[in-house]
């Protein structure tokens, strides 16, 4: 039931998404690097759609959470066990360095209506998760019960500086997430666990040459959860090539692959791990300033 009841707040927030999605003005850049706070550190912390898509979800969960039980029964993990379950990181095009912040991979939030809506401000940082640098993403803003909207992205053009002639030859992209606790879930019941519980949301690609007239391509929805372990791992998957219009450009001005994830009770962040480019043979495309 209490999962019931997360999905049902989460599916609302979804509905109040897709009005300020697509805009890319200049304003909301200018916004995004005001509100946007980049901190490095090495120090691991103990506390952690409905919508039509174009391709069919592919997440491959290595959730502890199981569906029909809501984790009852199920032995917690350790964070300890999160490295083993990352599906990308052996081969991936993009790492994270803890001696890099947010701006130097070209990753900030999206603030169409200065989070003045749906959106949430954030603080990203790279830390280590796990003895794993990652990209953390922290929500800072709530609308009555929920926490907001984080839509945060990565600008194509800085993870591709110099060979910008790489982008339209990606077909598939996949993104190892992990998603931590900070505060505990209250389910209907009043009981209290240190759970991320649900996480749902979009893969989006905003390719284009004018960097204030982007398309808007929503190709992967996902909606996981994690009601027994402090952490969950997933992996994110969406094949741009299969769609047209959803590829980048070559153009180093700024074009965007964009996560966001649906609005939650409970206080939860989540860390992106890697992010892998595949070309149209599945072969990996690699960002040279920020491969191993």
């Amino acid at each position: 039931m209490k999962k019931f009841l997360a999905c049902t707040l989460a599916l609302t927030m979804t509905a109040l998404t897709f009005a300020s999605c697509g805009s890319t003005d200049s304003s909301s850049s200018e916004a995004s690097a005001d509100a946007t706070t980049t901190t490095t550190t090495t120090a691991a912390e103990t506390t952690t759609t409905t919508a039509e898509t174009t391709a069919a979800p592919e997440s491959t969960a290595d959730s502890t959470a199981d569906e029909s039980s809501e984790g009852e029964g199920e032995t917690a993990k350790p964070i300890e066990d999160m490295p083993a379950t990352l599906k990308n990181y052996e081969d991936a095009s993009v790492y994270f360095s803890t001696d890099k912040t947010a701006d130097d991979y070209g990753f900030a939030p999206m603030a169409e209506k200065n989070f003045e809506n749906d959106e949430s401000q954030v603080t990203l940082s790279v830390e280590e998760l796990a003895g794993i640098p990652m990209m953390r993403v922290q929500v800072l803003d709530k609308n009555g019960d929920n926490y907001k909207i984080p839509k945060v992205r990565f600008d194509m053009s800085k993870l591709f500086a110099g060979h910008t002639e790489d982008l339209p030859k990606i077909f598939a992209i996949k993104m190892d997430v992990v998603t931590k606790a900070v505060g505990n879930f209250t389910a209907d019941d009043g009981t209290e666990s240190l759970v991320p519980g649900n996480f749902m949301g979009s893969f989006v690609t905003q390719p284009g040459k004018d960097p204030d007239s982007l398309s808007w391509n929503q190709l992967y929805d996902f909606g996981e959860a994690e009601w027994t372990s402090e952490w969950g791992s997933y992996e994110l998957v969406m094949r741009p090539g299969i769609k047209d219009g959803a590829t980048f450009e070559d153009t180093d001005t700024a074009q965007y692959l964009t996560i966001m994830r649906w609005g939650i009770p409970n206080e939860a962040d989540f860390y992106i791990a890697d992010i892998r480019f595949e070309d149209e043979d599945g072969n990996v495309i690699a960002c040279a300033d920020f491969a191993k």
